[in-house]
């Protein structure tokens, strides 16, 4: 397997596996997996910030992820280090004590490879290497359990590290095991393809009728035209079909979470990239859709109307604003690091007057350009249906400040406590570097 695959299920298989608590039976036996995945979850949160020189800011960065402060500083910040040949350093006080972190890395594609390298530092075991090896292989189609066993065996492994190795995937819930078509033979299937529910959408598949078929692939369309679609605007598909669609992973749902108790789902096809390793592991892309299609249609004062236009004012220019609505409608994309909240003093252009004057406040600056513009790349795509009007203000997302995505919305966790708004505060200070 490439080193950019590795990277590419470690971070996917992280994404999954913190959903399981820290004590669970065997989840040890995917410690490698878990510390490459969140290096390079973490690594996508700060990618384009090119310096930061704050510990705290890079704790709770790192909290977002679920990685405390020690494991940051002690294994996760030198272990990046190591592993990325020069594209990570670790910034150091006199008494070698970690004080911030420079980074190089460019596009998504950095960040994963730099994942996969640090899975390979950490020398892991065959058991890890097998569960990497069995979601690349079941990530296009099922496999039967023989077919599985047989690649997996060609490229050396032992079949009691296969077996073992199929028996923790199952566990943790990242394959499934299909035995009532065939008892000797069971399909194994990937979450990211038919998630939990699998058995009954394996049948399903065998037993839809015509019509429905055509619904299904009616609704594919429509979500592929308008990504991010509100999925309650499908209310006039059927339930059950839509519910299939999300667990064998042609619709990939994101939940935009407000700190008002609001929840709101969208909708992404599963096609979102064209690329091979999927561009968006980090769900950047779908955040920043999600995050537009719910300062469209959900928050009190959102003024966008124009998604492109907003893009690529936010694309070309050093910074948009000032805009007061700056200081609360972003903090999502904030905590993601896809963009941050700066004070600015710049002259403008009053046609009023007909003369320049000075304005002063928070204005939006883009950290990650790439995330941005394959945004933009797909919403001015040919197929995708958006609304034309002028843009007349840059804000959106007034007071969204969590998300939850697909593998978290298709295996169910339980409900986070409401968000205290005074630490909620805090963080989003320490974000914009207000606090030491």
């Amino acid at each position: 397997m490439e080193i950019i695959q590795e990277g590419y299920w470690t971070i996917a298989a992280q994404k999954h596996l913190k959903a399981f608590t820290q004590d669970s039976s065997n989840l040890d036996e995917y410690d490698n997996i878990d510390i490459s995945g969140k290096a390079g979850r973490f690594l996508g949160a700060i990618r384009g910030n090119g310096k930061i020189e704050n510990t705290r800011k890079l704790e709770k960065i790192a909290n977002t992820i679920g990685i405390k402060p020690r494991e940051l500083h002690k294994i996760i910040l030198p272990e990046l280090e190591q592993s990325s040949e020069g594209r990570v350093e670790l910034i150091k006080n006199s008494v070698d004590d970690i004080t911030g972190i420079a980074e190089y890395l460019f596009t998504n594609q950095d960040v994963i490879k730099v994942a996969g390298d640090v899975f390979e530092q950490l020398n892991p075991s065959n058991i890890e290497r097998i569960t990497l090896q069995t979601m690349e292989n079941t990530r296009r189609i099922p496999l039967f359990q023989s077919e599985l066993c047989n690649e997996l065996s060609k490229q050396g492994y032992l079949e009691r590290d296969i077996n073992f190795s199929l028996s923790l995937q199952r566990q943790f819930k990242l394959i499934q095991l299909l035995s009532k078509l065939s008892q000797y033979d069971p399909i194994v299937s990937n979450e990211y393809i038919w998630g939990e529910n699998h058995e009954k959408i394996a049948y399903a598949l065998t037993k839809v009728s015509i019509d429905d078929k055509q619904s299904l692939k009616d609704t594919i369309s429509l979500i592929q035209s308008y990504q991010g679609i509100p999925t309650e605007e499908l209310k006039n598909q059927k339930s059950g079909l839509l519910l299939l669609a999300k667990k064998i992973g042609m619709i990939n749902p994101v939940s935009i979470i407000s700190g008002r108790g609001i929840e709101k789902e969208f909708s992404f096809t599963a096609d979102i990239s064209n690329n091979c390793i999927d561009y968006d592991i980090m769900d950047d892309v779908k955040v920043l859709l999600a995050s537009i299609r719910f300062g469209e249609r959900y928050t009190e004062h959102s003024t966008i109307q124009d998604p492109i236009r907003f893009l690529e004012v936010l694309i070309n220019s050093d910074s948009v604003g000032p805009h007061s609505a700056n200081m609360t409608d972003y903090i999502l994309l904030e905590k993601k690091g896809i963009l941050k909240v700066i004070n600015q003093t710049k002259t403008k252009w009053s046609y009023y007057y007909n003369d320049t004057y000075t304005k002063s406040g928070p204005c939006l600056k883009l950290i990650k350009k790439d995330v941005a513009e394959k945004a933009l790349e797909i919403i001015k795509s040919p197929e995708y249906s958006i609304h034309k009007e002028l843009l007349r203000e840059p804000a959106i997302l007034i007071d969204t400040g969590d998300y939850r995505n697909a593998e978290e919305n298709r295996i169910h966790m339980a409900e986070l406590p409401e968000p205290i708004k005074e630490a909620s505060e805090m963080i989003t200070k320490i974000l914009r570097d207000e606090v030491i």
